[in-house]
C-alpha cells in the first residue's frame, strides 16, 4: 500500500516575530544542543534536530517513521498518553515529566521530557513541541548521594553510641541510638542545646568543650527524659557538611562500667582491710620472675606473718626457704615449679621458730593467676599455722597405738581366760560324772543288797533314810541324764557336750589336753553308740535333736 505524502511543515508560530526570519529559526532549531522534535497530536514525528537523533542513536529518516511512544519503555507509555490527552485539551498547555527512553541499541536513557502544545490561528491544537534532555548522569549522582546518605544513616543507627550533629551547640540531627538512650523521639532531640541532656553539675564543662572544639574523650553524667542519671563518655569533632562547620558528638553509655569499677574499688578496699587485719593466718601475693624462678618478688604479705615468725628473719624468699626442713624445702621447690603448669599448690612444711626453739607446721595453699595482659604471673595464697593440729594428731596417733597394744593384750588375756574357764567347766563335768557313776556302781548296789538282807524294823528305817538322802543328793546329777547317754563313758560325755556347743575337734583337743586323733576316735565311738550310720549326718545336729535341750547330761552349760 502506498504511503500518503507527508505534509510540509507549516509555520510553527503564526504570530511569532520570527515568522519572517524563518532561516534564523531553522538554524536555531537544527543547531540546538538539546534534542528538539515536532510531532502531530498522535505523537508522529514531523521534524527532529540533530541533537535529538544523536541522543537516541537514530537517523532523522528512521525517526520520521516512528511515534514518540516508540522511544519510551513500555511501562512509561501510559504516562505519556495521559500527558498527551491533558495537553491536547489545553489544561495545561505545557508539562514536564521524567521518562525512561530506549535508544536504537536498546539501552535505557533517563530523560527529562518537556512537552508544549502549538495552536493554529483559531486556537485549535495542531502540533507538539518536544524537548528531551538526557539526565542519566544527574540521576546517577542523586542516586549515589541518596545511597550514601542511606548508608550513613544505617551506620549511624547501627552503632551502639549516641551520635549528635550540632551547629553552634544546637542539635540538628541525631541517630536512633541517641533516641533510645535518652528515651526521646528524634524530633524532640533536634533543636535542643547540647547541655540540655547533661546533669547540671557537668553542664559548664560540656558547654565549654562543645564551643571550644575540644576533641579528647571526657567523662560526664547525662540525664534521660524521666530524670534518670547515667554516666557517659563524650567525644566530639568539628567537620564540614555542605559547606557548613558542624560538630559531631558521640556519647557512650558507661554507667555499668563506672558502677562496676566503683564496686571493684570498694571490694579491693575491703579486701585490703581484710588482708591487713588477718589473724591466725597469713595472706600473701608473690610475683613470678622468669629470670629468677626461685626468687619471686614479694608484692604483699599480711602483717599477721609476725604471729608465725619474726619478719626481720625473712627479708626475702631465699631466707625463708633456709628456715624450712631440708626435705620439706626440696618438696616445696618442686611443687613451686610444677605450679607454673598446674597453677595450684597445696603443701605442708615445717619451719624452725628460733624464738620458741621448735619446729612449726605450716599449711601453704596458693593459686597462680595472670594479669589482664597475661605478661605477669602472680601467686596468691594463704599460710595456716597448723602446729597445734599436727601435735594433737601426733598425740592422738600415740594414744591410738597405746590403746591398740592394750586391746591386743586384753584380747590375749580374754582368750587365755576363756580356755581356762572351758577347762574348768570340763573338769567340773568330769567330776560330776564320776560322782554319779561311782554312786551308782559303788553305793547303790550295796544298798540293794542290804534291803534284801534280814533287818529289823529300826535298821530298815535307817536304810530307807540313807537311800532317800542319797537319791536327794544324786537327783540333780541324774535328772538331766538322757537314756541315750547312760552307756557313755565320762570322756564320751565330755566330748559329746563340747560337740553340742559347736566346738571343733581341734578346739576340744585343746580344752581336754588330748590329741586330735584321740578326739576323732571318741567322736567315732559316740556316732556308733548313737547308731549314726550315714557319714554325711552332722553329729552336733543329731545331739541337739535327740535330747531337745541345750544341755547334755553331765555336760557343761549352754550352747553358744
Amino acid at each position: 500500500m502506498k504511503r500518503p505524502p507527508r505534509p510540509s511543515l507549516p509555520i510553527l508560530f503564526p504570530n511569532d516575530p520570527l515568522q519572517n526570519g524563518d532561516p534564523l529559526f531553522r538554524a536555531l532549531f537544527n543547531q540546538a544542543g538539546t534534542g528538539i522534535a515536532v510531532t502531530f497530536l498522535d505523537g508522529r514525528f514531523i521534524k527532529v534536530n540533530s541533537a535529538f537523533c544523536t541522543l537516541l542513536g537514530y537517523s532523522a529518516k528512521d525517526l520520521l517513521d516512528r511515534r514518540l511512544e516508540n522511544i519510551v519503555t513500555p511501562d512509561q507509555r501510559c504516562r505519556l498518553s495521559e500527558l498527551f490527552r491533558k495537553i491536547s485539551t489545553g489544561k495545561p498547555s505545557h508539562a514536564q515529566i521524567f521518562l525512561e527512553c530506549r535508544n536504537q541499541a536498546g539501552k535505557a536513557i533517563r530523560g527529562l521530557l518537556n512537552l508544549s502544545m502549538v495552536a493554529d490561528k483559531e486556537g485549535a491544537s495542531c502540533y507538539f513541541i518536544v524537548q528531551l534532555q538526557d539526565i542519566s548522569n544527574l540521576m546517577n549522582t542523586d542516586t549515589e548521594l541518596e545511597e550514601s546518605r542511606q548508608r550513613y544513616r544505617a551506620l549511624s543507627n547501627a552503632t551502639f553510641e549516641a551520635v549528635f550533629i550540632s551547629r553552634k551547640g544546637v542539635c540538628i540531627d541525631a541517630n536512633r541510638t541517641a533516641s533510645i538512650m535518652f528515651d526521646m523521639p528524634r524530633e524532640e532531640l533536634i533543636g535542643i542545646f547540647g547541655t540540655d541532656v547533661i546533669a547540671p553539675d557537668y553542664q559548664a564543662r560540656v558547654r565549654e568543650n562543645m564551643l571550644s572544639g575540644y576533641e579528647e574523650p571526657y567523662h560526664a553524667v547525662a540525664v534521660k527524659k524521666d530524670g534518670t542519671r547515667f554516666h557517659v563518655m563524650i567525644q566530639g569533632k568539628m567537620i564540614r557538611i555542605d559547606g557548613r562547620e558542624v560538630r559531631v558528638t558521640v556519647l557512650r553509655d558507661i554507667d555499668a562500667q563506672v558502677t562496676a569499677e566503683a564496686a571493684l574499688r570498694e571490694s579491693e578496699r575491703h579486701l585490703r582491710s581484710f588482708m591487713e587485719s588477718a589473724s591466725n593466718f597469713v595472706l600473701f601475693r608473690l610475683r613470678h620472675r622468669p629470670d629468677t624462678p626461685y626468687q619471686p618478688w614479694r608484692v604483699f604479705i599480711s602483717p599477721s606473718i609476725a604471729e608465725i615468725i619474726d619478719p626481720t628473719q625473712v627479708p626475702d624468699f631465699q631466707s625463708w626457704l633456709k628456715m624450712l626442713r631440708p626435705d620439706d624445702r626440696k618438696r616445696l621447690l618442686a611443687a613451686g615449679l610444677k605450679m607454673l603448669d598446674t597453677h595450684r599448690l597445696d603443701e605442708t612444711v615445717r619451719i624452725y621458730d628460733h624464738s620458741r626453739r621448735r619446729w612449726r607446721w605450716l599449711h601453704i595453699i596458693s593459686v597462680a593467676v595472670s594479669d589482664e595482659t597475661e605478661n605477669s604471673l602472680f601467686f596468691n595464697g594463704i599460710i595456716l599455722d597448723i602446729t597445734k593440729e599436727m601435735e594433737a594428731t601426733a598425740a592422738l596417733k600415740g594414744r591410738e597405738k597405746e590403746l591398740k597394744e592394750k586391746t591386743e593384750s586384753l584380747s590375749e588375756a580374754n582368750t587365755a581366760l576363756e580356755v581356762l574357764l572351758q577347762k574348768r567347766e570340763a573338769d567340773r563335768m568330769e567330776m560330776e560324772e564320776k560322782m554319779l557313776i561311782n554312786a551308782k556302781s559303788l553305793i547303790l548296789p550295796y544298798l540293794e543288797r542290804l534291803k534284801a538282807s534280814r533287818m529289823d524294823e529300826h535298821q530298815r528305817v535307817y536304810l530307807n533314810l540313807v537311800e532317800s538322802n542319797l537319791n536327794e543328793i544324786l537327783s540333780p546329777l541324774s535328772r538331766s541324764m538322757s537314756r541315750h547317754f547312760l552307756n557313755f563313758t565320762p570322756s564320751e560325755i565330755q566330748v559329746a557336750n563340747l560337740v553340742k556347743q559347736g566346738k571343733t575337734t581341734k578346739d576340744i583337743a585343746l580344752i581336754l589336753g588330748l590329741s586330735a586323733r584321740t578326739i576323732e576316735a571318741v567322736r567315732y565311738t559316740i556316732r556308733r553308740k548313737l547308731g549314726i550310720k550315714k557319714k554325711r549326718s552332722n553329729l552336733r545336729s543329731y545331739l541337739l535333736s535327740i535330747d531337745g535341750s541345750d544341755t547334755i547330761p553331765g555336760g557343761s552349760g549352754r550352747i553358744r
